[in-house]
């Protein structure tokens, strides 16, 4: 009897566990549909266009919940996407992975910021086309810059 009450709770448990999964659907080129689907510390992203369809998982190695923004970070007209969280530390500064759209890929490339590991305290400056960020030199934090230029 303990078994089968333990089997129908833990049948339960699996059943809703994607319910706690965040999806988020957009398009970042015309023809062109991508979901993101936030589970813990995973992404899973999906690109569908008329041509092809590919799905792939990003690992993160967080510890505090994940956010997922949808901005053109490098400003050439199609729409990108970052996954964020809060530091795990003191929970002071926020620490960005930027996805890029890859139109002639079809699908997204992580950017890297000009100077430092990660695109820490993002901003988005759009009529000076650059990122900024945070990263330290000698315990000493540095404003990062990183440019897009016209093409």
């Amino acid at each position: 009897m303990r078994f089968k009450y333990l089997a129908i709770s833990l049948l339960g448990v699996l059943w809703t566990a994607p319910v706690f999964a965040e999806s988020t659907t957009f398009s970042p080129t015309e023809n062109v549909e991508a979901t993101l689907v936030l589970a813990g510390s995973t992404l899973t992203v999906a690109v569908k266009s008329n041509i092809q369809s590919d799905s792939r998982t990003i690992a993160f190695k967080a510890e505090n919940e994940l956010h997922v923004q949808i901005d053109d970070f490098n400003f050439d007209g199609a729409k990108d996407f970052a996954a964020w969280q809060i530091d795990d530390g003191m929970g002071t500064y926020t620490i960005h992975r930027v996805f890029i759209y890859q139109p002639e890929a079809g699908f997204f490339k992580e950017l890297t910021p000009a100077c430092g590991d990660d695109f820490v305290n993002l901003r988005v400056e759009r009529d000076k086309r650059t990122l900024l960020s945070t990263y330290w030199e000698m315990n000493e934090p540095k404003l990062c810059v990183t440019h897009f230029f016209p093409d």
